[in-house]
């Protein structure tokens, strides 16, 4: 006996059917990665890897990935992604991923990005003014964005005290090398002692300091003794020393 089947299938779509109902056959293939997705997923690893480093300096990175456009088209990369830094991250927050493919069909495309870089540092307690010459109690130790700033800011804060404001520095303030200076030692005027001589001898005078200056700095001085105008190194305040 023959039995009609009323809505026969061909014996090459019943073998497919069952096919596809066998567990651990797919029905569908994963959707492949498109070029974008890659790039994104190429830059925040690469980014993550370089926080990784940074935090075993004592550093936090905080960073935000630009969009790429989802209509990009390059040629599939058979290998994964190379990225890198256009540019040195530690000058400004604002970066710039060179993500490259090498290869038979090499391809470059560059990707913007956010980096933050903290690092333990100094802010001003309260505002400075010019001029003034910092103290402990001025300053207070907070995070500070390393990439925020042309300096580098200050770790230790006794590199700070007894420092000039160069500028009025505003509460909360990090504080970096360019906004301070050394206090004047001499100032135009002032009686000083001059010294002159070597390891085996030396005499000293007083003079007269023609212009005010640092520790370090040259400065013309007036011997009191005989007139006669020199220049000399003021070595500590109120002292001149000639070579």
């Amino acid at each position: 006996m023959r039995i009609a089947n009323a809505n026969p299938l061909p014996v090459f779509r019943r073998v497919l059917l069952a096919a596809l109902l066998l567990p651990g056959v797919a029905a569908a293939s994963e959707p492949e990665q498109n070029t974008a997705e890659r790039i994104t997923e190429a830059a925040d690893r690469f980014l993550k890897s370089f926080s990784q480093k940074q935090a075993q300096k004592g550093r936090e990175v905080e960073y935000e990935i630009g969009s790429v456009d989802n209509r990009l088209s390059l040629n599939r990369c058979p290998q994964p992604l190379e990225v890198e830094f256009a540019g040195d991250p530690k000058r400004s927050t604002r970066s710039t991923l060179l993500v490259s493919c090498e290869g038979d069909r090499p391809w470059r495309i560059f990707l913007s990005a956010t980096v933050r870089i903290q690092v333990d540092g100094w802010v001003a307690e309260r505002p400075i003014s010019r001029g003034e010459r910092l103290s402990s109690n001025m300053l207070r130790s907070s995070q500070v964005v390393l990439n925020e700033q042309r300096r580098s800011g200050f770790r230790d804060a006794e590199h700070m005290i007894g420092m000039q404001a160069r500028r009025t520095i505003r509460a909360g303030t990090a504080i970096t090398p360019r906004m301070l200076e050394k206090p004047l030692a001499v100032e135009r005027g002032d009686r000083v002692v001059i010294s002159a001589g070597n390891d085996v001898f030396s005499i000293t005078t007083r003079g007269k300091a023609e212009r005010s200056g640092r520790v370090g700095e040259q400065i013309p001085v007036v011997n009191e003794n005989s007139g006669r105008r020199i220049r000399g190194r003021i070595t500590e305040p109120g002292r001149v020393a000639i070579n």
